[in-house]
């Protein structure tokens, strides 16, 4: 469903996600990371501004920084971010690929299952340390498998 990877923030609490799941290429990420993007990225602005979905093509004229731009050189170039606010915490995500646009039944099946692991993690603070420490480490591995 996303041939070039996702990045998943799991209930953003004081700007600090609780689980990250990160599969970019690894050398986006790394550019992203050592360019300060988060802070510029039109995605994450607009994720955090509304809830539902944007297609990053609608992102373009907002892009001030050139971020978009910069990720379609490393084939990020077709994607949507996704975005749930409920009482106590946001989770954002980003899914991408390099051959066409997602089609509107895509958008809404990657949109059911990021809403469905959203409860599912939510409360995650009452989880047992052996169970918080599994999901961690999934979360690093994800992460560090691009």
């Amino acid at each position: 469903m996303c041939p070039l990877g996702f990045a998943i923030a799991l209930h953003i609490k004081y700007n600090a996600p609780t689980f990250l799941f990160q599969t970019f290429p690894e050398k986006w990420a790394a550019h992203y990371a050592k360019q300060g993007f988060v802070i510029r990225d039109p995605a994450v602005h607009w994720a955090f501004e509304n809830t539902g979905f944007v297609r990053w093509r609608d992102l373009v004229e907002s892009d001030t920084s050139g971020v978009m731009e910069q990720a379609r050189l490393y084939g990020l170039t077709y994607g949507f971010t996704y975005s749930i606010h409920n009482d106590h915490s946001r989770t954002l995500a980003g899914f991408a690929r390099s051959d066409r646009d997602y089609l509107d039944a895509e958008i809404d099946d990657i949109a059911d299952r990021l809403e469905a692991l959203d409860v599912l993690t939510a409360g995650i603070e009452i989880l047992s340390a052996k169970d918080t420490e599994a999901l961690q480490a999934l979360s690093i591995r994800l992460t560090r498998s691009t």
